[in-house]
Parts: structure tokens; sequence; C-alpha cells
């Protein structure tokens, strides 16, 4: 537990912000936090499957990718250098995009 609390904290001080407005209902904002974490979410399961931190990001910028929303295009890079850098591989199987999404519902 104290892992996954260390991982999310290092999301939600690690990982540039996303756009979310503080006008947007609950329901908008947490569907925005989904649509990110599914990001964080497949550059793990990327970096898991040892694919190369060039190859992902190419695989995920390429309009291709069902799990990253087009409107997150110029952020994927960004994603990618946390996950692949900053994230010990332990961390990479306490699921970081649920603990990004946590980190993110809850600002």
């Amino acid at each position: 537990m104290r892992l996954l609390s260390a991982v999310a904290l290092s999301v939600a001080i690690s990982v540039p912000a996303l756009p979310v407005f503080a006008h947007e209902h609950a329901s908008e904002k947490q569907a925005e936090c989904e649509l990110q974490a599914a990001i964080v979410t497949r550059a793990a399961e990327l970096r898991q499957d040892r694919t190369s931190k060039k190859k992902a990001l190419e695989t995920m910028t390429s309009g291709e990718d069902e799990a990253v929303a087009e409107k997150y295009l110029a952020s994927v890079p960004a994603i990618v250098e946390w996950v692949y850098e900053d994230l010990k591989r332990k961390q990479l199987k306490q699921d970081p995009g649920k603990a990004y999404f946590d980190a993110c519902v809850a600002q």
C-alpha cells in the first residue's frame, strides 16, 4: 500500500499537468482522468513488454493506438518519459494508471 501511495504521489508531482479545468463537472473530470490514465497504463504495458522507449513513442503517437485520445497526443512524450525513466519496474506492477487516475480526480 505504501508503494502505491508513493506511485500516486510521484504521478501527482512528476507528470506535467494535463488540462483538467476547475469548472468541469465531476463526471467530465472523471472522464478526462480516465483518458489520461489510459495513456499511463498503455506506456506501462509497453515498458513491461520490454518495448523500447523510442518504439513506445512511435506506437503511441501514431494516431492508431486506441489507448491514446487524439487530444492528448502532445502529452504522450512527457508521460512516456516519466514511465520509462522515473518509475521502477516494481512500480509498473502496482498499476500506475490507477494511481494516476486516483491522483487526477483528487485534484
